[in-house]
């Protein structure tokens, strides 16, 4: 069985599920430190948690980090973290520096990369008491050894000094791939209190099954991996609250409503995948190079100045892009929401259930240059062996690791030959900790 857990700002809910799906337990509490929700007494037979939550709802400070780039020089307008919102900036810092290297997206080097600006800069970080970085070097997706040789000179200059490298995370964007990695740099501290806390909880529980933390878009990390990589998981109950409410009405395609306190956000599911999107500002306002899922929302302001018409402007929206998909509604307002019939109690557990029922999930997004169809073949395998190897590492029992999706496209801007390689692996959640 599985347990999936939603923790909010008011209440926690706990789901219990079984075999095929079918919900065994539920359980609502106040959300207090502890989390507490652990429906029924079966917790022995518990073979993996599924946890969710959004940074919004369990608010910490973002730490100060020390922001790499590795790239020519910019104006600096478009400098490391430039237009970053006031509030988070602040918490960040300021410690930011350029220093030359990098590559094109097509793997040529742009200059050799300036170790001695390196080592200078991570000392002075240290200095001003920061060990936290986060290094962005141009061309990484294509080419990741400048990332790698500047982690070693910061490693061998600041002993103990936490490094995140922009390729393991984000996109062909070099800001919003750089804002990312300071961002998940800056997290690690809020993400390793969460699943702290929340191990605890299991255990004092009852509980010896392995913690899993839900991904924005959908899909588990092991707890282990969420401390490594907390920018992969710091929005997540929307997308498990959709998927959830289509797994639970047995539909491949649905319009969703989540109803909360603050706004109603519409999504859309086919295929059992919640519909993503590339655009838009992440946390806090800053840019990030993630993928998101696609929601629109309708302030709770809004809605009590016009009523039900915008809910159905709302809905009449995302099912154009969804045509024939079955409405649902979730969420402690749900019945907001001029839906079928529906349990109330199965409505508020969406995002539970949708945490409890995912699989473990681990991307490759990349750049590659192919010479012939036979060379873009073999990158394109070496990226699905990389994805399967990432699901792995993020809490997935080997023998389950499987490819879910491969796909190659031609970067149009750049010369033929360039393309943009995507992969995504799954597999079942490991009975053992990663």
């Amino acid at each position: 069985m599985r347990l999936g857990v939603d923790v909010g700002r008011v209440t926690t809910v706990g789901v219990l599920v079984g075999p095929g799906g079918r919900t065994v337990a539920r359980a609502v509490v106040d959300s207090v430190p502890g989390l507490g929700a652990l429906p029924g007494d079966r917790t022995g037979e518990v073979d993996a948690v599924g946890l969710t939550t959004d940074f919004v709802r369990r608010p910490s400070r973002l730490r100060p980090v020390a922001a790499l780039r590795i790239a020519p020089p910019s104006h600096p307008s478009l400098g490391p973290l430039a237009g970053w919102p006031a509030r988070v900036a602040h918490e960040v810092g300021p410690l930011r520096a350029v220093v030359p290297g990098g590559s094109a997206l097509t793997g040529r080097q742009l200059a050799p990369l300036d170790r001695a600006a390196v080592a200078d800069f991570a000392r002075r970080a240290a200095d001003d008491g920061v060990t936290a970085f986060s290094v962005t070097a141009a061309g990484a997706l294509t080419r990741p050894a400048p990332e790698l040789a500047a982690a070693e000179v910061i490693a061998e200059a600041v002993p103990g000094a936490e490094i995140t490298l922009s390729h393991e995370l984000g996109r062909s964007g070099l800001r919003e791939r750089e804002n990312t990695a300071a961002l998940n740099a800056a997290l690690r501290p809020w993400a390793a209190r969460m699943s702290d806390t929340a191990e605890r909880a299991l255990r004092v529980g009852g509980l010896r099954a392995p913690l899993h933390l839900a991904r924005n878009t959908g899909g588990l990390v092991s707890a282990a991996h969420f401390r490594h990589y907390p920018v992969l998981a710091i929005a997540s109950t929307t997308a498990n609250a959709v998927r959830g409410a289509a797994l639970a009405a047995g539909a491949d395609r649905a319009v969703v409503v989540d109803a909360g306190a603050a706004e109603l956000r519409c999504a859309s599911v086919t295929d059992g995948e919640v519909e993503r999107s590339d655009v838009g500002p992440g946390l806090g306002g800053v840019d990030l190079d993630l993928a998101r899922i696609r929601a629109d929302v309708l302030p709770r302001a809004d809605l009590l100045r016009t009523g039900a018409e915008q809910v159905a402007d709302l809905v009449a929206r995302v099912r154009r892009r969804a045509p024939g998909g079955v409405l649902l509604a979730v969420g402690g307002d749900c019945g907001l929401v001029p839906v079928r019939a529906q349990d109330p109690a199965a409505a508020i557990a969406a995002a539970a259930y949708g945490a409890a029922r995912s699989e473990i999930v681990a991307e490759v997004d990349q750049v590659a240059v192919a010479g012939s169809r036979a060379e873009l073949d073999r990158l394109l395998g070496l990226a699905g062996d990389q994805a399967l190897a990432r699901v792995v590492a993020a809490g997935a029992a080997p023998s389950t690791a499987r490819v879910a999706f491969a796909a190659h496209t031609p970067v149009s801007y750049l010369p033929e030959g360039v393309h943009r390689l995507r992969v995504r692996a799954v597999g079942s959640p490991s009975e053992v900790p990663a």
